[in-house]
């Protein structure tokens, strides 16, 4: 299969509409989230009918992370914390709110999208502190914000669910069986750029090799991970207890499938509940493409409707 017509026609308009100079360099961090916002901001679209949002603080230990609730109206449903993904380095509640919006409308399900310290500001273990610390937060305060109490999960794209991974395994580790269920989309899960995906993809559309060592990099920063330290690879170790069931998105055009494969395969090694969404044609970061391209509308709705069925 090639890649989706729809995708490939957002691409070009895309690179029209906001040229990169072969004669820019290597960009700054601020340079490269100020081009993805403003992309970004061409996929978003008014809240879905019967989904409202609010604006929260989540305060923890020396900080203070922005947060945004999104859910529907008129029930009690179950809580999803969302962690965005940008590599660590670039994206935040609003690059990502249709998305989020979407996912709360299509699961039903009450979706918490964290915004997290970013890198090189603040680089590892920032990131990974933040989506711990904001997860443990958001479990005790479900009562408060108005969701089941019976319910969680976490969901992520990319970066995002690399942080949401990594979060609902050390938080699982000291509650057992209270995170459910995790919607990991085309996750980062290990730092290594050498599976067969990556060697095909390297140079593809949507994310490459070389802008994935950038982010790896920049999120890493001085900082020289062990190779079982799983805050950076998550299937570096066994686990303690159970690991979340995992519904795993990989995109058939994304350097990152084999990585997606592998933790869908990790976790069911260990006795969880393990289901791969393949996304034929589509490359990464598509989740956020929902209102240009169908094919993209279809597999999250897909897997979003999924997610619903396994919190009951």
């Amino acid at each position: 299969m090639t890649i989706d017509a729809d995708l490939l026609a957002y691409y070009d308009q895309m690179a029209r509409k906001y040229p990169v100079s072969a004669d820019d360099g290597t960009p700054s961090a601020q340079d490269v989230r100020t081009r993805f916002a403003t992309i970004a901001g061409e996929a978003l679209r008014p809240l879905p009918a019967g989904v409202r949002s609010e604006t929260i603080d989540i305060p923890l230990p020396g900080r203070t992370l922005r947060a945004r609730l999104y859910r529907p109206m008129g029930r009690e449903v179950p809580l999803v914390v969302f962690f965005h993904g940008g590599g660590w380095v670039v994206g935040d509640v609003d690059t990502h709110g249709t998305m989020a919006a979407f996912l709360a409308q299509d699961g039903d399900v009450a979706v918490l999208s964290v915004d997290y310290r970013l890198a090189p500001e603040h680089p590892f273990p920032a990131p990974v502190d933040d989506a711990r610390d904001a997860l443990a937060w958001a479990a005790e305060q479900r009562a408060q914000l108005g969701v089941r109490v019976d319910r969680l999960a976490v969901a992520g794209d990319s970066a995002g669910g690399h942080l949401a991974a990594q979060a609902a395994a050390w938080f699982n580790d000291r509650h057992p069986g209270i995170v459910g269920a995790q919607l990991l989309i085309y996750p980062v899960v290990q730092y290594r750029f050498d599976t067969p995906s990556y060697e095909r993809l390297a140079d593809g559309v949507g994310l490459t090799r070389d802008e994935m060592r950038w982010y790896w990099q920049t999120f890493l920063g001085d900082v020289e991970p062990s190779s079982d330290d799983v805050r950076v690879n998550l299937t570096a170790q066994a686990p303690r207890h159970a690991l979340p069931h995992a519904l795993v998105i990989a995109a058939e055009y994304d350097p990152l499938h084999d990585e997606a494969v592998s933790y869908a395969q990790f976790v069911a090694s260990w006795g969880g509940r393990a289901e791969i969404i393949e996304a034929p044609g589509l490359t990464h970061s598509f989740a956020r493409l929902q209102p240009f391209v169908p094919q993209a509308r279809l597999v999250m709705h897909d897997a979003a409707q999924r997610l619903r069925d396994w919190l009951g």
